[in-house]
């Protein structure tokens, strides 16, 4: 297969999968249903902050009440942590072996030379954990063990999270879920409409039904993995409820993993109506400076969102009129905030899926069916027998995890590969020429690739 027509097919599959940049009527399973108690939700005063200036010109905040919606919720971060408590070492310099640097070069394909480039020059900015199952030791590593945004990597955990579900009996997948309990989880204009293109798949491929237009539960966890629907994502994330996503992660051994928040709060939270702030900047390094106060408002804001129409509406014309967040706003929430793990954890995650290592035989098969989607493309089937994948962006981050199973091969071979910090430019590129997905496929494929970058990085 040629190098046009491999970008060609990824560029396919990546089209579907976009940023995490971005109630449902309960459906009833018909086993032991998770416990979920909606809310009535009221309104309250809470305490906001205004910006003012020191005779130095740094801002700081003095409290203020504002308007806002309260109700009885979860906040996010029950067992995990909000923000990443690291404090190990990062590589941020290369000294590499100019030989093995040359025969890196010399075989890395053309597609991925500038993801590598920048792998080599800002080492720093970069995580990555890549290996052959039971061949650990002979692994390629660099940051492996820093936490960094995960982006939509995150929702592997609630793809589990459902699939223990419903091998337990707690979730029945052939329950029907009208799509309009999904939209009130959507907010437009912040996910590359993946939402959008989710459901007009389902659409077009004849799975919407009834009235109201309605769905099979099945069909959400593929919403939420294939398109990287947020709506999808939040829906199961609330279905299931904040401390059993949690208490997945625990069990998952993801040992460097902060706590998974609903996306739609999480981008209610970087700039919303009821906000006294005028810079949405210095409310974030209030939440970073008081993670509690985050983890409770990004609940807050989702149960406002999903449950009160008027003040969904008042959300998203407010972000339409504003334009706000602005992207240096967006980028230091997602820097900071948004959930984040380590490439070694969560190449160890896809390792246990691939060998089918969770809870039990069922779970892992739900799991590997979501993940696996991409095995309809030729491009993959001429390679692997298995591929499982999930990617995820937010500005400045791009991320992607998997699983292959190379033809001939009886163990699989996984990679994470985690970038950080891109600049506006070099961001923009990626997402359309997709180099740092390339790379991560070359790893998988090439027996020559892992061998030839772990020389590099040591």
């Amino acid at each position: 297969m040629n190098a046009a027509a491999r970008t060609a097919a990824i560029l396919l599959i990546l089209t579907l999968v976009t940023t995490g940049c971005e109630r449902p009527s309960q459906p009833t399973p018909t086993g032991t249903p998770i416990p979920i108690t909606p809310a009535t939700p009221t309104l309250a005063s809470t305490s906001t902050a205004t910006a003012t200036a020191t005779a130095t010109g740094t801002p700081t905040s003095t409290p203020t009440a504002t308007p806002f919606f309260t109700a009885a919720v979860t906040d996010c971060g029950q067992i995990l942590p909000i923000l990443s408590n690291y404090a190990g070492p990062v590589v941020t310099s290369l000294d590499p072996d100019p030989q093995a640097l040359a025969n890196l070069q010399a075989i890395v394909p053309d597609e991925a030379r500038a993801a590598l480039n920048q792998l080599l020059t800002e080492p720093g900015l970069v995580g990555l954990a890549a290996y052959r199952v039971g061949q650990e030791a002979d692994g390629a590593y660099l940051n492996a063990d820093v936490p960094m945004p995960l982006a939509s990597v995150v929702k592997v955990i609630d793809l589990v999270a459902y699939a223990e579900a419903v091998a337990a009996g707690q979730l029945d997948p052939t329950t029907t879920v009208a799509l309009a309990d999904l939209e009130v989880y959507y907010l437009p204009n912040l996910d590359l409409n993946a939402h959008p293109k989710a459901v007009a798949n389902l659409e077009n491929n004849g799975r919407v039904f009834g009235d109201p237009p309605s769905i099979l539960l099945d069909e959400v966890p593929g919403m939420m993995i294939e398109f990287s629907s947020n709506a999808a994502t939040d829906y199961l994330h609330m279905l299931l409820g904040q401390t059993v996503i949690e208490e997945t992660a625990v069990s998952l051994n993801l040992a460097s993993q902060a706590a998974p928040c609903p996306w739609v709060g999480q981008f209610l939270a970087m700039g919303n109506h009821t906000r006294a702030l005028e810079s949405d900047e210095i409310a974030i390094q209030n939440y970073i400076n008081d993670p509690a106060s985050y983890g409770h408002e990004v609940m807050l804001l989702t149960e406002a969102f999903s449950t009160d129409p008027d003040f969904r509406q008042t959300a998203i014309d407010w972000r339409q009129e504003t334009r706000r967040p602005n992207g240096q706003t967006q980028r230091l929430f997602s820097d900071t905030l948004n959930a984040q793990g380590s490439t070694r954890d969560y190449a160890g995650l896809m390792a246990r899926i691939a060998l089918n290592g969770l809870s039990n035989g069922d779970s892992s098969f739900i799991a590997r069916r979501y993940l696996e989607w991409v095995m309809r493309f030729t491009v993959n089937q001429e390679l692997f027998s298995n591929l499982g994948y999930k990617g995820g962006s937010l500005p400045g981050i791009l991320t992607t995890v998997y699983y292959a199973y190379p033809i001939g091969e009886d163990t699989p071979v996984v990679v994470a590969l985690f970038y950080r910090g891109l600049n506006g430019r070099t961001y923009q590129q990626w997402r359309d020429n997709l180099t740092y997905d390339e790379l991560a496929r070359w790893l998988l494929y090439d027996p020559a690739a892992i061998p030839a970058i772990k020389a590099v990085l040591e």
